[in-house]
């Protein structure tokens, strides 16, 4: 069945905690408790590797920057366990977490990390944090391909356990979750046909197209009422047109690969610490489930706990409390410090400032105007 794109709310975070019963399978789905969309949960899950995968099964994937789920109340920030400017640094970086077990499946083409949702690439798979910390990471992810056909729209959720931390070397705790997300995509694209497959990068090309002129290729493709595109008729063959889109879409690209490699460094800046913050804040997490179980039960007789393990309690209040005020100072630069890009196109130079939305909106309309002059075509608004 088609779908069209979903246009999305604003992103419950869920903050119950709990300890979900053993689970035998790699995953587990079910209707999530506070919606219907299907919630999927993560055990040990081996990454599906492809031996063998012709260029035309390959299709180019875009990974947009996760929705951070930050709520817009500050003063529920801190109930919640929520440190905005990390929350934002991981929407970021989970991304490229997720591009790794794409890459290392060896089933896609291109895989690149994209500023925001733009969707001119051929499969656009996005994202939005429903909760993350030491313990457990829940993550709402849509992946749509350019014909408008939306393949999935799941939650997934892994919880962590003691053989986690400390997290070793290019590793990541959650690991498994991207993992299985990767091993999805790659389950529903087995399932198309070369014809579907070919259909899908015919569009993505179209709609790029006609993003820099709609006067010259909005009619090659029509737009139902679910919103799903079809092609009506193709360009011809060796069309100079054609060749000045595929040229300016290389430029696009190139753009995004270039700033992909500032995200990769800032955060390896920040990494050890990340890590420890989380441990720190699963160790926090799992003494106040166990206190509060024992609260309820035989310590309500009067015997609260040892001076030790009052102590224990103490000093590792006081390293999450560290390791927050470190990962907060290196979260704001993460988000905060990008680059200027300098950028070439028709033998001129160009550099770009600013956040990375705005560059890449520059750079996208500079090669907009590009087009409309090398052509003479109106430029788009």
């Amino acid at each position: 069945m088609h779908y069209g794109i979903p246009v999305k709310g604003c992103v419950r975070v869920v903050i119950a905690l709990g300890v979900f019963a053993s689970c035998c399978m790699s995953m587990t789905i079910q209707a999530a408790a506070d919606d219907a969309i299907p919630l999927v949960l993560v055990n040990d899950v081996s990454l599906k590797v492809e031996q063998q995968t012709s260029a035309q099964d390959r299709l180019d994937v875009g990974l947009a920057v996760f929705d951070p789920g930050i709520p817009i109340d500050r003063a529920s920030h801190s109930k919640l366990g929520i440190f905005p400017e990390i929350r934002k640094a991981e929407s970021k970086f989970m991304p490229v977490l997720l591009r790794q077990a794409l890459v290392a499946s060896n089933a896609w083409g291109v895989v690149r990390v994209l500023p925001d949702a733009e969707m001119t690439t051929e499969l656009l798979v996005t994202g939005a944090i429903r909760y993350s910390d030491g313990s457990r990471l829940e993550l709402n992810i849509t992946a749509v391909d350019a014909t408008g056909l939306v393949w999935f729209d799941r939650i997934y959720r892994d919880e962590t356990g003691p053989s986690d931390y400390p997290a070793a070397e290019n590793r990541d705790p959650y690991d498994d979750m991207y993992r299985q997300i990767a091993n999805d995509l790659l389950i529903y694209r087995e399932s198309l046909s070369e014809r579907q497959l070919r259909t899908i990068r015919q569009t993505a090309f179209l709609r790029y197209a006609a993003s820099l002129s709609k006067d010259a290729f909005g009619g090659y493709l029509e737009q139902d009422e679910q919103g799903i595109y079809r092609v009506v008729r193709l360009p011809a063959q060796g069309d100079p047109m054609t060749k000045r889109v595929e040229a300016l879409r290389e430029q696009e690209h190139l753009f995004v690969d270039t700033v992909d490699e500032q995200y990769v460094d800032l955060f390896d800046e920040m990494v050890v610490t990340y890590s420890l913050w989380r441990q720190y804040s699963r160790d926090q997490s799992l003494y106040l489930q166990d206190y509060e179980a024992r609260a309820q039960t035989q310590e309500r007789a009067g015997r609260r706990g040892t001076f030790a393990a009052m102590e224990q309690t103490y000093n590792t209040y006081k390293q999450i409390k560290i390791q927050e005020q470190d990962l907060d100072e290196m979260a704001t630069g993460f988000n905060n410090e990008v680059a200027p890009t300098v950028m070439e196109a028709s033998g001129r130079v160009f550099r770009l400032n600013g956040t990375l939305d705005a560059q890449y909106q520059e750079w996208r309309d500079i090669l907009r105007q590009i087009f409309a002059l090398e052509t003479g075509l109106p430029a788009p608004n």
